[in-house]
């Protein structure tokens, strides 16, 4: 239960390329809003999900890291793969 409500956790952070920029910053905010709620902190904390809520800043800063490769990297990588 405790990978799945993780993954969950995380789905809800993530909205589809093409979003119009308003409607995630509306998402955003919800969502930090969302995980600043004694409520919502004493429910997860009942339900024993750990929260380690990032910004949006930071997740899109971790995903273009994880996509920037090294070209010779990515060269060995489409040996190995393709």
């Amino acid at each position: 239960m405790g990978a799945q409500a993780k993954l969950k956790q995380n789905l809800l952070t993530c909205v589809p390329p093409g979003t119009p920029i308003e409607r995630a910053q509306i998402l955003q905010k919800a969502l930090q809003e969302t995980v600043k709620d004694n409520d919502f902190i004493a429910k997860a904390d009942k339900a024993k999900i750990g929260l380690a809520p990032v910004t949006a800043d930071d997740m899109r800063k971790t995903v273009e890291g994880i996509f920037k490769l090294d070209a010779g990297l990515v060269a060995k990588l489409k040996t190995i793969l393709f």
